[in-house]
């Protein structure tokens, strides 16, 4: 079979943007091209949609759209597809991160689906709503959007248009022929529920980990490595100083109110200085953004507990990273990480913006390393049975093989 993976980029964010399967189908001899807004590597299969005309011209309407409170409506690029022998000769074309490079037209939609299979993975909730990637605790993306209670955030607009994208994705998904496919059941629910997308066949396919990378290191060896004492507390967490909803403020809410009974490492990846209100009252270690797995699977062996407060996750990558190194996850309830963690065997979770709950769960678990032995253990378990990389790749595969025995017709 031909897969043809549409997406942002070929190498930045390889676990989400198709690049995986991409290099895994080509290994077992089947054909796979990628289209990109933005090509970083030099592989004659992975095609430069972004360039030369259409990329002056997509910058000129990407200023349009922004004066117009519109969003991945006008772009241009990905016509270049219509013209191109990869595209012509695909068996399936499988959409990945198209709204976040401004090349993309929803337009192409369902011009694209009524030529051949399209499978699109949603990564967030974005194609259900009016404007925003996540709607957080507003439920209008149910019943058509307007009146708008946050219009910043990702793709930020002027204007309150959201009824009108809404009404507009509602159309463009009603007149496309799609399958779907997400990580989570919280997501898969959403699809369910969504008046824009219910109505397309769904399939949930959750992210792979490499589990000969993340697994359970010797607690002792990956502390020692990084000058941590046995003997000491460790933390770990994603600080973020540009995004809220990843739940910086409620981390350093919780730790605030704690006081550590031993000595506690703090050890923090993404942005440097997001916590430096604890620097004093934790050993605060930053390593800032790690693009080398081994080096942030190291620091996962190396904690107790990892924290993840997050407002808004379509999945979790690093809270099944942490699993897999087996260590417990501390989250809060209302996003996807609570089935992703499959809560509270392989982690805790506590109600939604709660920081007080969130720091007595940090307490009570540092005061029983027992239980957090056998949450860890868990974890270790249900990445194994559920979140591997060659389980990630096989589902994909039967799902392209269920697609073309029935003609490329749509099945639920």
């Amino acid at each position: 079979m031909h897969l043809l993976y549409v997406t942002a980029a070929d190498l930045m964010g390889k676990q989400f943007n198709g690049r995986l399967l991409h290099d895994s189908l080509r290994s077992l001899g089947h054909r796979s091209d990628m289209a990109v807004a933005w090509k970083q590597s030099d592989e004659p299969a992975i095609h430069l949609l972004r360039r030369r005309g259409t990329l002056a011209l997509d910058l000129l309407l990407t200023r349009l759209e922004q004066r117009l409170s519109l969003h991945s409506v006008l772009p241009v690029s990905a016509a270049r597809l219509y013209y191109s022998s990869y595209y012509r000769k695909a068996d399936i074309l499988h959409l990945q991160l198209i709204q976040s490079a401004s090349f993309f037209s929803l337009f192409n939609v369902p011009i694209m689906s009524q030529r051949r299979p399209v499978v699109w993975t949603l990564h967030d909730p974005w194609p259900m709503t009016g404007h925003c990637v996540h709607p957080l605790d507003c439920d209008r993306w149910l019943t058509g959007c307007g009146e708008c209670p946050n219009l910043a955030g990702l793709f930020p607009i002027m204007k309150d248009t959201t009824a009108f994208q809404w009404q507009l994705k509602k159309w463009i998904m009603a007149n496309s022929r799609l399958i779907l496919v997400v990580a989570s059941k919280w997501m898969y629910d959403r699809v369910r529920r969504s008046p824009i997308l219910s109505h397309l066949p769904c399939h949930l396919i959750p992210f792979g980990v490499d589990v000969d990378i993340f697994k359970p290191y010797d607690k002792l060896e990956s502390r020692r490595a990084l000058g941590i004492p046995l003997e000491a507390h460790v933390l770990s967490c994603r600080a973020t100083k540009d995004y809220d909803y990843k739940g910086t403020v409620y981390i350093e809410r919780s730790l605030r109110m704690l006081n550590p009974e031993k000595q506690t490492y703090l050890l923090t990846m993404n942005d440097r200085g997001a916590l430096d209100a604890l620097r004093g009252k934790y050993r605060l270690m930053e390593f800032g953004w790690i693009d080398d797995q081994k080096k942030i699977a190291q620091i996962l062996a190396a904690s107790d507990l990892f924290l993840m407060p997050s407002l808004a996750e379509s999945f979790g990558m690093m809270a099944v990273e942490s699993m897999a190194c087996g260590t417990p996850v501390v989250a809060f309830d209302g996003t996807a990480l609570s089935d992703t963690i499959d809560a509270p065997h392989c982690g805790v979770v506590v109600p939604y913006k709660d920081h007080e709950a969130f720091g007595h769960a940090i307490e009570e678990l540092l005061r029983q390393p027992e239980k957090r032995y056998e949450m860890g253990m868990r974890g270790v378990d249900k990445v194994r049975n559920e979140y591997t990389l060659d389980l990630y790749l096989s589902r994909h595969i039967q799902l392209y093989q269920n697609i073309l025995s029935r003609g490329g017709k749509q099945g639920k």
